[in-house]
């Protein structure tokens, strides 16, 4: 089961960096949506910010003193999809040894985060209505109905309106969590923005590191500004991590320093979108394995895949040596 992401009461402002036009749009966007009160509805590319957002709205809400909450809705198997969202009392269920509190229970009175929740099951949506229809939730086993206070932010990279027409979207469910939708843009829109957060991750890796903060090299960053981003904020992200604590830069940040030279990745313009889909593919593997430090168990179900459909791709690309190392390196088993 994934670990909740539960944030202390109180928390700080996330940094919103970017000072292109399509960025600032959007914070100014921010207060007004924040102070609505509404369920939000984010729309943007996988690895584009949009729990920052979420953050960064649960922050400026009057909720901001109480929990925030987030959750993806693509990793809990049906089976335990009530235990997830209410809760369980002791002796609900084998293994059952005390008493659970739910997301909605941990997150009362403050901010749920629902991450891609175009990947919810049809019973999770179905136990997401009836809880938003009815404020209030009962643990499994238990007799006792709790009321139900809590604002839920939600997220998808999927286009959510075909998954209605197509039927695999609840409309009811669809309607009531956008109330306010607001649509973040892809690093490949925000222009020099991709330089302002390359310095700010190469310092935050360096800081890490306890070295100095290494400079960009000019040629890189112009490689950088003319690259697709298909993993957006985080590919960047993870990118500048690796330069600075696996490739050892200290003091200037070259294309050498770069891990596996995303540019030679990057499709050439006309390739067609089955090439681009192979690539955004390959990249997302290589990201889940170095989240999971090489568990083929554990990327597989964040993926959504069985561990023989993850096996699969991997040969296919070429990664399983990938995996293997990548838990050699953690000093963990690849399982």
């Amino acid at each position: 089961m994934e670990k909740r992401g539960r944030l202390p009461a109180a928390m700080s402002m996330p940094a919103m960096l970017g000072d292109s036009p399509v960025w600032l749009d959007l914070l100014a966007h921010l207060p007004r949506a924040a102070a609505s009160g509404l369920p939000v509805l984010l729309l943007g590319e996988t690895g584009s910010g949009k729990e920052l957002v979420a953050r960064s709205l649960h922050v400026m809400s009057e909720r901001r003193e109480r929990p925030f909450v987030a959750h993806n809705c693509g990793a809990t198997p049906d089976t335990l999809i009530e235990s997830e969202l209410f809760g369980h009392a002791r002796g609900a269920f084998t293994g059952a040894i005390g008493d659970r509190e739910g997301l909605f229970e941990a997150a009362q009175g403050g901010t749920l985060f629902l991450d891609e929740i175009g990947d919810a099951s049809p019973l999770l949506q179905m136990k997401l209505l009836r809880v938003l229809q009815e404020g209030e939730a009962r643990r499994v086993g238990d007799t006792r109905v709790r009321s139900v206070d809590v604002r839920i932010v939600a997220a998808t990279h999927r286009p959510l309106e075909r998954s209605v027409g197509s039927h695999s979207f609840r409309a009811d469910l669809f309607f009531r969590l956008s109330a306010v939708r607001l649509r973040l843009p892809s690093l490949r829109e925000r222009g020099r923005d991709v330089l302002l957060l390359a310095r700010h991750f190469l310092a935050e890796a360096a800081r890490a590191e306890r070295c100095e903060v290494p400079v960009l090299d000019p040629g890189l960053a112009e490689r950088l500004l003319g690259y697709a981003w298909p993993g957006n904020v985080r590919e960047l992200a993870n990118a500048c991590q690796y330069a600075v604590r696996v490739a050892g830069s200290r003091s200037v940040v070259c294309a050498s320093h770069w891990p596996d030279a995303p540019f030679g990745d990057a499709v050439a313009e006309g390739a067609g979108l089955a090439a681009e889909t192979q690539a955004l593919e390959q990249r997302r593997l290589r990201e889940m394995l170095h989240r999971t430090r090489g568990n083929k168990s554990q990327a597989a179900r964040a993926l959504g895949l069985s561990r023989q459909g993850l096996l699969k791709k991997l040969r296919r690309y070429g990664l399983l040596e990938h995996a293997d190392d990548a838990a050699l390196d953690a000093g963990v088993g690849a399982d």
